[in-house]
């Protein structure tokens, strides 16, 4: 699962950072659920874009 918040357009000459935060945790039946928010700035930090993600882990047993 991905969306995406635009904040303004990306420009020719941008430089841009990228931060990305675990926002939440989930496990359950052997399976991880990874909530994720990456905040894109340019370098003095005016806000560009912030994406989510949801990653799906599934646990393997020996």
């Amino acid at each position: 699962d991905q969306r995406f918040e635009q904040t303004r357009p990306i420009t020719a000459g941008d430089e841009l950072v990228g931060t990305l935060t675990i926002d939440s945790l989930r496990a359950a039946a052997g399976t991880d659920m990874i909530g994720t928010r990456t905040e894109i700035t340019t370098l003095s930090g005016e806000p560009v874009s912030t994406a989510f993600a949801t990653l799906v882990h599934r646990r393997t047993t020996p």
